[in-house]
């Protein structure tokens, strides 16, 4: 059975261990790491078939580190997490322009 691998950036990462365990699980492969850089650090390394993407990290933001993803990895699926209630980052992810291929 093939074991589908998923990147995981948050800040945070710690608060969602139990999250983790439940994927760990369920049979999923979980790579964390706490920034958007680290994230397209390994995404350049690692073919994920999805990327959880925090939208707000210091430093690099997840929707800076989403147009390097999607530079790098143009059909890798990926979720942005956000607390946030501002409309905007869901334009902003959605419509920004990224590259297609």
């Amino acid at each position: 059975m093939q074991k589908f691998k998923i990147l995981w950036a948050d800040d945070e990462i710690d608060l969602l261990k139990p999250h983790i365990m439940f994927l760990e699980q369920k049979g999923y492969a979980i790579t964390t790491v706490n920034s958007g850089l680290d994230a397209i650090e390994k995404v350049e390394e690692t073919n994920y078939d999805v990327v959880f993407l925090d939208e707000m990290m210091p430093g690099m933001t997840g929707l800076e580190a989403l147009q390097q993803i999607k530079i790098l990895k143009p059909r890798t699926p990926v979720v942005m997490i956000t607390k946030s209630e501002e409309e905007h980052i869901m334009d902003d992810a959605i419509g920004g322009k990224l590259p297609i291929t």
